[in-house]
This record gives structure tokens, sequence and C-alpha cells, in this order.
């Protein structure tokens, strides 16, 4: 009787360190990296006064809407102020 051979052992194979190892490699990176960059001029298109950061982006973008709701809603809002501080002066004067 012949006993069974044993399974050839697997050399164990050396552990990465996830967080050293890049997920893209270099040759990857550098053929993206100028495609990206021009695809991010054409979107983001920094105009005189804006600083190109994502800030200034959201502040140029809400800039109309802001100003669509002063006018529709501050002459109202001072009117109603204005009527108060009358209302009040009148009722403390004897």
């Amino acid at each position: 009787m012949t006993s069974p051979k044993p399974a050839p052992s697997a050399k164990p194979q050396p552990a990465i360190d996830a967080a050293a190892e890049p997920i893209v490699s270099r040759h990857t990176a550098a053929a993206t990296r100028a495609p990206l960059e021009a695809l991010t001029r054409m979107m983001v298109k920094p105009e005189t006064g804006n600083d190109g950061t994502l800030e200034g982006l959201v502040r140029e973008m809400l800039r109309p809407m802001l100003r669509e709701w002063i006018d529709a809603n501050l002459p109202n809002m001072v009117e109603d102020m204005v009527s108060r501080e009358i209302a009040k002066i009148m009722n403390q004067q004897p």
C-alpha cells in the first residue's frame, strides 16, 4: 500500500501593507493626470475675482439665487420692521 504524497507546499506570499501600496500605478496616474486636468480647466474656469476654489465656485453659483431672494423679500421685511418700530414708538409716548 502506498501512502499519499504530501501536497507540494506553496510558498507563503509576503503580506502587502495596503496603506503603503497605492491603488493606481505611477504609469496609470501619469497617463490620466493631463486629461483630468484638462477636464477640470474646462469645467471650472477661473473668472476675474474668483480664486478658483470650490468655495469660490459655490459662492458664484449662489450669488444669483441670493440676489433673487433678496429682491423678492427684502422690501417687505424692511417695511414690516419699520412698521413694528413705529408702533413701539407710538405705544411708548404718553
